[in-house]
């Protein structure tokens, strides 16, 4: 049987130009969660960036940790249990960059009111690094009142919140997904708000 292959698609900023070296990924219990063994491959391999993973115990139903954790070659995490350190405060004090990677509405809700009952959201809470949230989620949740008050209140406190686009959704085989948009348009909008966050610094 002929070896699998994975097409890498181009980076959306040149290795040596992308604002961070060292990215958190935190990702949560969305199916989009399958396709972010992908994403980490362009991260590491197409730019160059040193990432480490942080899942909600829902994302870990999805993908193991153990998976991430032979894509970065670091210790994937889904609790707070570490050697001798505390994780949230080690992985926000090394990160350049956090990235939420689906974000549910649930982990939107919680970041929005500041609670932090599982590591992901200690994350979130510590991090002193610029923060991404990329939503996945049904259109009809995407629109509700409530999620809209939540990204309008990560906005106002200095997260940024790429918009979803149309995906097939798995529970109705429709495109009333909003899902995450390519890794690269992702990339490029971390990036602004990277330098924009490093401009605001300065």
């Amino acid at each position: 049987m002929a070896a699998r292959t994975v097409t890498i698609p181009p980076p959306a900023a040149d290795p040596g130009v992308f604002p961070a070296r060292r990215v958190l990924v935190a990702a949560c219990g969305s199916a989009d969660v399958l396709t972010l063994p992908q994403s980490i491959l362009v991260l590491r391999h197409a730019l160059g960036l040193d990432v480490r993973v942080v899942l909600t115990p829902a994302a870990a139903r999805f993908v193991p940790a153990r998976s991430f954790s032979l894509l970065t070659g670091h210790p994937a995490l889904v609790d707070e249990e570490g050697d001798g350190e505390v994780p949230h405060l080690a992985l926000t004090g090394w990160a350049d960059l956090v990235l939420v990677l689906p974000a549910t509405a649930n982990t939107l809700a919680k970041a929005a009111l500041g609670i932090a009952d599982n590591l992901v959201g200690t994350c979130l809470l510590a991090a002193a690094a610029p923060v991404v949230l990329v939503p996945s989620m049904n259109q009809a949740m995407w629109e509700r009142p409530a999620v809209r008050r939540n990204v309008a209140r990560l906005r106002e406190d200095g997260y940024l919140v790429v918009e979803p686009v149309p995906v097939l959704a798995l529970s109705t085989g429709t495109r009333a997904g909003r899902g995450m948009p390519p890794i690269e348009v992702v990339l490029e909008q971390a990036a602004a708000h990277l330098r924009a966050a490093g401009a605001s610094r300065g």
